[in-house]
């Protein structure tokens, strides 16, 4: 709950590259990153890395603080290239915060629409 709170005090930062920082904005690892080190909890820095990271969960089992990953925005290319923090799930009706880099261009709440379920990777607990 912490976390999923923490993180949506942050919906309203845009999307920079590269970046973890709430000034300036944040890229999608990068918002993960800066929510999970608020609270001490080591993770990697880039959306790749995070594919061998944490217990993977079915999506219908995932909880709030759970990460869900996904393809870039080619869900061609089949390695993680973006992710979001599950903020709530109602049997399966997923909504995840992320910071996109799309339309919405910042942390944004999003749910797991036909869009997204066609880039999904997996669920990761960490």
């Amino acid at each position: 709950d912490s976390i999923v709170q923490f993180a949506e005090t942050l919906i309203g930062t845009p999307y920079l590259y590269a970046s973890t920082d709430p000034i300036h904005g944040f890229d999608c690892s990068g918002f993960i990153t800066y929510v999970f080190n608020h609270f001490k909890i080591n993770v990697p820095r880039s959306s790749i890395e995070f594919t061998n990271v944490g217990k993977e969960i079915p999506v219908i089992d995932s909880k709030k603080g759970d990460l869900i990953l996904f393809t870039g925005t080619d869900s061609t290319e089949r390695f993680v290239g973006h992710m979001g923090i599950i903020i709530s799930n109602d049997n399966g009706n997923v909504q995840f915060i992320h910071s996109s880099s799309g339309k919405a261009n910042g942390v944004v709440i999003t749910p797991l629409n036909n869009y997204y379920r066609g880039r999904f990777m997996k669920v990761v607990r960490i």
